[in-house]
C-alpha cells in the first residue's frame, strides 16, 4: 500500500500531510494537492467516504517523533487518519475478480505484512485524503465488504469500536510457545512447584543455582547461569519465575520478554508493587499470568485468565470522558452480561455532563447503574460502591498516575485494562506478584481485527448498537485542523467524523442524530478539474 504521491495523468488528490509542529501551529496548516495515477495492476484505489479523528491522531500530533508508533520516523509528512469508510474507485487489471467500482469496503488498518507492522495512518499514508491506494497485501487479509444500509459515519466507527471489543477478548497470548525462547528463573522456595507434564523450548536458559538439580519437567538447557543479568540483553518468548522471586528480579522479567511474550509466575509470598513499562503492555502484546498451585500449569487455566468483565462486578472507565472512554461506558451498558455498577470519570466537567446526559438514560434502560464523577471523588466513590476493591478497571487516559491509582483499587481477584497509550519507557507501579498470589490480571491492547470490526458491523445492522449515539460534529477536509484542535481541547465530546470529498463543509456539531439523508452529497467525488 503506498500513498498517491506518483507523477501522472488523472484526477487530483487532496490529502492533509502532518509536517510537525504544534496544535497552535494547526490553522497554519494547508491541504496538498497531488496527482493520483491509475492503480497498479494488483492494486485497488478507494475514494475515502469518512474518517473519523482518533485520540492517536492526537497523539501523534502532541508527540511527534517521539510517538511509539513512529518510532522509526520522524513524525513528518505523515498522512494520519485510520478509520475509514472507502468506496472503490479504480481496479486494478489482477482485483477485478473480487473488486469492482462502486463497492463499498472498509478496512483494518492494523496491518503486518511481511512480517512487520504497516499501520494505515502512521506507517502508511492514512484517511485524512480523498483518495487511499490499496495494494494486494491490504486487499488480502484487512479489507472486506460492508453494506449500504449504514451510514459511512457508522461504518468509519467501526474501528474504534473494534478497537474496544478488542480491549475485552484474548489480546495476549495463553499458551507457552515452545518452538520459541524460554527462560526459568528459580528462587526461594521453587521446589514447591512443579509442573503435570514436560516441558521444552527450542532454547531454554535456566538462572538460579548451579548446584541446584533441576525438577523433572525442565527439558534440554542451552545454558545455565547464577543471575539474569547474565542474560539481560537477551529476549525471550516465555519466562518462567519460580518461588520467591525479589522485587528487583521480578522488576527486570518483563524488560526481558519478547513482543507477545509471556510471563508465569509460580509463587506464594505477596511482595508488593513493582514497576512495569505500560507502553509494552498496551502495544506489544504481553501476558502475565500465575498461580500458588504447586501445578505451575494452573496458570494457564481459562480461570487464571480473565478478559472480559466480571458479571455483575463494578467497573471503572478512567477516562471516559473522551471518545474512545465513551465507547467504553457504552460497551459496559449495553453487554448482556455486563457490570451492574460503572464508574465514569473524565477531568473536564462539560465531559462529564455530557457522560450523563447522553448515557444515563441507557444506563436506566439497562437496569444498570452509572456514576459519572470527577477525578478526585474517585477514591470515596469507589470506597463507598467497591469496598472490597473494583472488579474491572479500564485506563484510557495516557496518565501513568491514573494507571497507578487503578491498579491499587483492583480487587484481589480484579482485572486492570491498559487502553491508553504511552511512551515507552515509562513505568506505573503493579502488584506483579498479585497476579500469582491473587488472581489480579493486567492486560493492553492496541487496535483491533477484522473479525473485531465484523462482529461490531453485526451489532450495528442487527439494531443492537447505535454507532452514531458517539457522532457528536462534522466537518470537512478543509476544517480538519479545526476539528482535531477541538479535540485536543475537549470542547467536543464524541467523535468527530470528516467527509474529505466535501473539503469545505465547515465544522458543525450533530445534535439530532444521524441518518442516511444527513449524508447526502458529502460522500460524492467533485468532478475532476
Amino acid at each position: 500500500m503506498a500513498t498517491s504521491d506518483q507523477a501522472g495523468p488523472g484526477r487530483m488528490n487532496r490529502r492533509w500531510a502532518h509536517r510537525g509542529g504544534s496544535f497552535d501551529l494547526l490553522p497554519e496548516a494547508v491541504l496538498e494537492v497531488e496527482p493520483l495515477p491509475p492503480p497498479a495492476p494488483d492494486e485497488v484505489i478507494a475514494r475515502v467516504e469518512a474518517v473519523s479523528i482518533c485520540s492517536s491522531d492526537i497523539k501523534v500530533v502532541r508527540m511527534g517523533s517521539s510517538h511509539p508508533l513512529l518510532a522509526n520516523g520522524d513524525g513528518r509528512g505523515v498522512v494520519l487518519g485510520h478509520e475509514l469508510s472507502l468506496r472503490v474507485h479504480d481496479v486494478g487489471s489482477a482485483q477485478t475478480a473480487r473488486f469492482r467500482k462502486g463497492q463499498r469496503i472498509s478496512l483494518q488498518p492494523a496491518m503486518r505484512i511481511n512480517g512487520r507492522r504497516s499501520i494505515v495512518g502512521f506507517d502508511l499514508a492514512g484517511g485524512f485524503a480523498q483518495y487511499l491506494r490499496l495494494g494486494p497485501e491490504a486487499l488480502a487479509d484487512y479489507v472486506f465488504e460492508v453494506p449500504e444500509t449504514l451510514t459511512a459515519a457508522e461504518i468509519a466507527m467501526l474501528e474504534p469500536y473494534g478497537c474496544v471489543e478488542r480491549a475485552y477478548r484474548p489480546n495476549a497470548r495463553q499458551a507457552f510457545r515452545h518452538d520459541g525462547s524460554a527462560l526459568v528463573l528459580f528462587g526461594p522456595n521453587a521446589d514447591r512447584h512443579h509442573a503435570s507434564r514436560p516441558l521444552g523450548w527450542k532454547r531454554l536458559v535456566v538462572a538460579g543455582p548451579l548446584d541446584a538439580p533441576l525438577p523433572d519437567f525442565v527439558g534440554p538447557v542451552a545454558m545455565r547461569c547464577t543471575s539474569i543479568t547474565e542474560v539481560s540483553e537477551e529476549r525471550f518468548d516465555d519466562i518462567l519465575a519460580l518461588g520467591d522471586i525479589d522485587a528487583g528480579s521480578l522488576a527486570a522479567l518483563p524488560t526481558m520478554l519478547a513482543e507477545g511474550g509471556l510471563l508465569l509466575q509460580a509463587r506464594r509470598s505477596a511482595l508488593g508493587p513493582v514497576p512495569v513499562d505500560a507502553a509494552r503492555i498496551h502495544y506489544d502484546a504481553l501476558s502475565f499470568v500465575g498461580t500458588s498451585d504447586p501445578d505451575i500449569l494452573q496458570a494457564l487455566a481459562p480461570g487464571r485468565q480473565r478478559f472480559d468483565v466480571k458479571p455483575g462486578g463494578v467497573a471503572l472507565v478512567h477516562g471516559a470522558g473522551g471518545a474512545m472512554g465513551r465507547i467504553h461506558v457504552h460497551r459496559l451498558l449495553q453487554l448482556e452480561q455486563g457490570p451492574r455498577t460503572i464508574v465514569a470519570t473524565s477531568r473536564k466537567g462539560r465531559r462529564l455532563a455530557d457522560l450523563e446526559t447522553d448515557f444515563g438514560p441507557v444506563a436506566d434502560a439497562m437496569g444498570r447503574r452509572l456514576i459519572v464523577a470527577e477525578n478526585e471523588q474517585l477514591g470515596t466513590i469507589i470506597d463507598q460502591v467497591a469496598p472490597g476493591g473494583l472488579d474491572d478497571a479500564v485506563v484510557v487516559a495516557p496518565d501513568s498516575e491514573a494507571v497507578a491509582a487503578a491498579a491499587g483499587w483492583l480487587a484481589p481477584d480484579g482485572l486492570l485494562a491498559v487502553f491508553a497509550g504511552f511512551p515507552y519507557g515509562g513505568t506505573v507501579p503493579f502488584d506483579l506478584a498479585g497476579i500469582a498470589t491473587t488472581g489480579k490480571r493486567i492486560t493492553g491492547s492496541t487496535g483491533c481485527s477484522v473479525e473485531d470490526m465484523r462482529d461490531v458491523l453485526s451489532r450495528a445492522v442487527r439494531g443492537d448498537l447505535n454507532l452514531t449515539a458517539n457522532l457528536k460534529a462534522v466537518a470537512g477536509l478543509n476544517a480538519l485542523p479545526h476539528a482535531l484542535d477541538a479535540v485536543n481541547r475537549g470542547t467536543v465530546s464524541g467523535k468527530i467524523v470528516v467527509y474529505p470529498q466535501s473539503p469545505d463543509l465547515p465544522m458543525r456539531v450533530v445534535t439530532d442524530g444521524w441518518r442516511i439523508a444527513d449524508e447526502e452529497g458529502l460522500t460524492n467525488p467533485e468532478e475532476p478539474t
